[in-house]
């Protein structure tokens, strides 16, 4: 099997080799590869919901572990895993998320210091201009409820595509676009507020 970078994009062949040997054996390897593609990618997306890093660190954990748990459960299709397999791994950080959530029952907003990396060949200012745009959408967000911020956050802080994001959601395409419409909205009204 080739090496797999963090966060690298999802190439299909390259998941199912990885689910069924972590489904038939139980592979240390598989699990480390499907913890290499999915553990930036789960951690952000709990980052934003949770507010906290330390707790967005620790459910990316519980949710590696209920992946180990659940993954006999995974029924690979005959094509598109990248994305069947991708919202059925949310799924399981979104319910567990849930979990989280229901006994602490506070959010808390996310500090700036997660805020994404400055890119090179942006000027400092830029850059923290940027950082303080993204942290006031955030503190937005939070006006917002549930579904509508999971939806803002799967389309575009992750950049799923709106069947990637029905299936996350376990909702229809058609539903994705109109919450999505409505959330937009709604985000927009808090903005220009001020």
């Amino acid at each position: 099997m080739t090496d797999i970078q963090r966060d690298a994009r999802i190439d299909e062949t390259t998941l199912v080799a990885l689910i069924q040997r972590a489904q038939q054996h139980a592979d240390p390897e598989a699990f480390d590869g499907l913890y290499l593609l999915y553990a930036d990618r789960i951690y952000r997306y709990l980052t934003v919901r949770l507010g906290n890093t330390g707790a967005a660190e620790e459910v990316t954990a519980q949710v590696f572990l209920r992946l180990i748990e659940k993954i006999h459960q995974y029924q690979i299709a005959p094509k598109d895993n990248a994305a069947i397999f991708t919202a059925w791994f949310y799924r399981l950080a979104h319910n567990k998320m849930i979990d989280v959530l229901r006994r602490q029952k506070q959010r808390r907003h996310v500090p700036i210091s997660v805020a994404e990396m400055m890119p090179s060949g942006q000027s400092m200012s830029e850059a923290v201009e940027e950082r303080i745009d993204f942290e006031h959408v955030l503190e937005k967000l939070q006006l917002l409820n549930e579904q509508q911020r999971q939806v803002i956050l799967l389309r575009f802080v992750e950049g799923f595509s709106i069947a990637e994001t029905a299936q996350i959601m376990e909702k229809t395409e058609g539903a994705v676009k109109a919450l999505q419409h409505r959330s937009l909205e709604s985000l927009r009204r808090h903005l220009s507020r001020e």
